[in-house]
């Protein structure tokens, strides 16, 4: 066997009888095995910062006024996270030329087709660095949310005045940015 066909990322199969592209002309071109990549959710890694570790239940799906506490501490570690990873991507840039890659001075040349490549290169990173920081201030917001329904929770007035319609309120202020 071929290293190939021991890569766990690969699948091999092989056919054990020939298949005939065309029917018509049975040995002129057959199908004698199929190849790809495996690219599946088995194949996903979650970085272990992301992890529940010892003695913590992880994900839940539903909170109440007293583990709100950790769904706030949830919510600003993936925004943490996600904000420090915005801004260590800059080793990206500068192994794609940075600022001089579009202007026809990275590694790529100064050829055409490398300056297209380098705008497109330029194009997803600010695109994923964008949208890494957009998010980590909407887990951010999320968090802040969070909080104001706690502390509503928390006052025996706030736990019964709160409708879902004030609760709605509350995620809305805090994701503009309000209180």
């Amino acid at each position: 066997m071929s290293d190939e066909q021991n890569d766990p990322d690969r699948v091999e199969i092989d056919l054990p009888v020939p298949l005939p592209v065309n029917p018509a002309y049975p040995g002129m071109v057959d199908i004698r095995g199929i190849s790809f990549d495996r690219t599946g959710v088995d194949q996903a890694e979650t970085p272990s910062g992301l992890v529940a570790g010892k003695g913590e239940k992880g994900v839940e799906t539903e909170w109440d006024a007293g583990n709100l506490d950790s769904a706030i501490t949830w919510l600003e570690t993936h925004a943490s996270y996600l904000n420090r990873l915005s801004y260590d991507m800059a080793d990206i840039s500068d192994k794609l030329g940075g600022g001089q890659a579009v202007a026809g001075k990275g590694p790529l040349g100064g050829f055409p087709y490398a300056l297209q490549l380098a705008q497109r290169h330029q194009q997803v990173y600010s695109g994923t660095e964008s949208g890494l920081r957009t998010l980590s201030e909407n887990l951010y917001s999320a968090a802040e949310a969070l909080r104001t329904v706690k502390r509503n929770y928390e006052t025996a007035e706030g736990a019964n005045k709160m409708t879902a319609q004030e609760m709605q309120q509350a995620f809305t202020d805090a994701a503009r940015g309000g209180s």
